[in-house]
């Protein structure tokens, strides 16, 4: 019989070395499963930056993440969402595992799920929108998903909270830290009835290529997702492009002619890539049709 400990350290040590080579990662788990593929991995020769240290480095995240009170959810986890296998169906990869923060368990969250997303230098309109829907609904018991980053994604997050609901954050780097540093408090609320949820193991700093990472996992978790604001050029784009590619229904909420927040919702709209909505219901309608 394996070890506990020992099975998970083999998924922490695969999450830690899927930053170096996340395709030979898939490949070796594939074909040995978690124990084979870790025992590869520190192996030398397999890849140049794989090796003894690579446990040592597991090791570390383990600890590290026992400190700010994380744990590693793993693919044979019975607490692992099914609606990330979709991923791999559009060659996507699915995360190899997810460091998670908060006592609530994500495929339960996840079961009925509405992703609202949108700019970070959000108006005043944007984040009334995004309230009273995510606040809406909350309170008919959908889980908000969202990124954690500041303008609508915090408002949603929030709008949760207000509505007595947990909401889950994920977040493009590892879980040592609550980011962004500006948003701490709102995450630390979150992480106590919802959760905080990252790919990455503690100790990676953000960068562009771990925003855009993130962006397919806030996708595929979620039922349906909705854009408050947006520019042409965004985040928020890729997101929506992950959820049309996951067929995931996709929704926009209209604004301004004027504003330049509200430029990508109008797109959106335009090429079909999202459907129009303004409040809760029709965010529900869409969902149950």
């Amino acid at each position: 019989m394996t070890n506990p400990d020992e099975r998970l350290l083999a998924w922490a040590l695969l999450s830690r070395a899927a930053l170096a080579s996340p395709d030979t990662v898939r490949t070796l788990l594939a074909a040995h499963g978690p124990l084979g593929a870790a025992e590869r991995i520190t192996a030398e020769g397999v890849h140049s930056r794989f090796g003894p240290q690579t446990r040592v480095m597991a090791e570390n995240d383990l600890e590290r993440a026992d400190r700010v009170g994380a744990r590693l959810l793993t693919r044979d986890d019975p607490g692992w969402p099914l609606a990330l296998a979709d991923l791999d169906t559009i060659d996507a990869s699915t995360p190899i595992a997810l460091w998670t923060r908060g006592p609530a368990q994500l495929n339960v969250l996840t079961e009925q799920a509405v992703a609202i997303v949108g700019a970070r230098a959000s108006t005043p309109y944007g984040e009334k929108v995004s309230r009273y829907v995510g606040m809406d609904l909350a309170a008919q018991g959908w889980t908000i998903v969202s990124g954690g980053a500041f303008g609508i994604d915090a408002t949603a997050h929030a709008a949760a909270l207000e509505a007595g609901q947990p909401t889950v954050a994920v977040l493009p780097c590892g879980l040592h830290r609550r980011f962004p540093q500006g948003n701490a408090g709102l995450l630390a609320e979150v992480e106590k009835t919802g959760l905080l949820v990252s790919e990455y193991p503690p100790g990676v700093e953000p960068n562009r290529n771990l925003f855009l990472g993130r962006n397919r996992i806030v996708a595929a978790l979620a039922t349906g997702i909705v854009v408050c604001e947006s520019g042409i050029r965004s985040g928020t784009a890729n997101t929506v492009r992950w959820g049309n590619k996951l067929r995931r229904p996709v929704m926009a909420v209209p604004g301004p002619v004027d504003s330049a927040a509200s430029s990508g919702c109008h797109q959106f709209i335009r090429t079909g890539h999202a459907r129009l909505v303004t409040n809760a219901h029709d965010v529900l309608d869409l969902l149950k049709h």
